[in-house]
This record gives structure tokens, sequence and C-alpha cells, in this order.
């Protein structure tokens, strides 16, 4: 019997310069409709837009029509130097989102996902499985984890999904999971070779060293095949 695997990728945000894609999104729709004969499972992809309001009520529309056996949601990490599963969400929102659609209207946030709620939760993917699934196909990959918060931090406890959506999305996953028994997560991807290239000319024009250490990268085919590696670890 086919399994459904629900697949989500951010799509543009702030960060991506104008008239590019989110590796997330590109992932997503390249993977969207297959079938992985290996474990039966059937892939449906869906693109949700970077926005406080906007981001997650989608995925949760997608999942009661859909009834999915696995959810994975990912989204891009200009510092990832690998893909990087994410097991903790934590329970801080921070940040400024931008509407793709129109860039005058902006939401900041800075505050808890869910008053009183748990400081951080685990999702319910097998992530140290995906991390090894990831390797076996010849794809960098490693665990996300907690870390310590700054200094005079309001937030108890901070996780490397960071406090901006991807967090907010891991944590709400991992709040469902909990809920209804699904398993669902978040794994972050990195930036493309072009994208990093792109991103050192600028720091260089701007007085960085020629000499300086080029930001990690990864071809959009490695993530691909990383992606179906880790779905099928879930599996």
């Amino acid at each position: 019997m086919s399994r459904r695997v629900l697949l989500v990728g951010y799509g543009w945000f702030a960060g991506i310069p104008q008239g590019e894609t989110n590796n997330a999104e590109l992932i997503a729709r390249a993977l969207h409709g297959e079938r992985l004969a290996a474990n039966g499972g059937e892939i449906e992809s869906l693109i949700v837009p970077v926005t406080w309001e906007g981001a997650f009520a989608p995925v949760a529309q997608a999942i009661d029509a859909l009834a999915p056996d696995i959810v994975l949601a990912l989204g891009t990490d200009a510092r990832a130097t690998a893909m990087r599963p994410e097991p903790y969400g934590v329970n801080w929102q921070r940040g400024r989102d931008a509407d793709p659609q129109d860039s005058s209207r902006e939401t900041v946030k800075d505050g808890p996902i869910l008053p009183g709620g748990p400081d951080f939760l685990r999702g319910t993917l097998p992530y140290e499985a995906m991390v090894r699934a990831m390797l076996r196909a010849g794809v960098p990959a490693q665990l996300g984890g907690l870390t310590e918060p700054e200094r005079g931090a309001a937030m108890p406890v901070r996780c490397t999904a960071g406090l901006y959506l991807c967090n907010t999305m891991a944590y709400r996953l991992a709040l469902l999971g909990r809920k209804n028994g699904l398993r669902a997560g978040f794994m972050h991807v990195p930036t493309q070779p072009a994208y990093a290239a792109a991103q050192r000319l600028r720091e260089i024009e701007a007085g960085k060293a020629l000499d300086a250490p080029l930001p990690a990268s990864m071809t959009l085919e490695q993530m691909i095949a990383g992606t179906r590696a880790a779905i099928s670890a879930c599996l």
C-alpha cells in the first residue's frame, strides 16, 4: 500500500535576491509526485510563503485533506554546511517577515509561539536515521540540536533551527505530532554554489579578503538526492 508523504518547502524570502528561488521550494517541486519504489512512498509537495500568518495554516489544511503518513518541511539556511535535520523547535519566534506580493507589508514578532507551552519540543521523525541515510547516499548531512541562549535573552534555550519561521514550523509540527501521532518534522538545506559565490563576490567588493573561507554550499542535485534519502529513512 502506498504511503503518502507531504513535503513542504518555503518559498521566496527577504534573504534571497529578488528573482532567485528558495532551495526548499526547488527541492519540493522537483520531488512532487515522485513514488519511492523501495518503500511505497508517494510525495505530495506544498509551497508555503515565508510569512508569520501564512506559513503554517496551509500545512495544517493539507494534513487534514491528505492525511499523510509523513510530513517533512524544508527551509534554507545560508550558514548550513550540510543537509541538517532539526530535531528540536523552541517556543520562541523572532524576526520580520516580508510579504512576497507586497514588500511594504511586514509583521514583526519577538515572543513565545505558544504562551505557557513547553520551552522546546522534539519532532517525531527518525532524525538520526535520516542523517545516516543521507550520508550513505553520498550527501553531506549532520544532526541539528539545542544550543545555549544568548546572554540575557528572554528565551530559556535556543536550537539550530534558529528563531525565525523555520523554528516556528519545527515547533508547530512537533506540537501537531504529539497531538495526533503524526510523524512530522523539519530539515534545513544549504545554499547552492552559485549563490555562495555571488555572496562572496559581494563581500569582497565590500572589502572582505580574497583568502577568507568560502561559505559552504551544495548542488541542487545533491540536495534533492539527500531529501529523497531522508524521506526513505522516515518511511
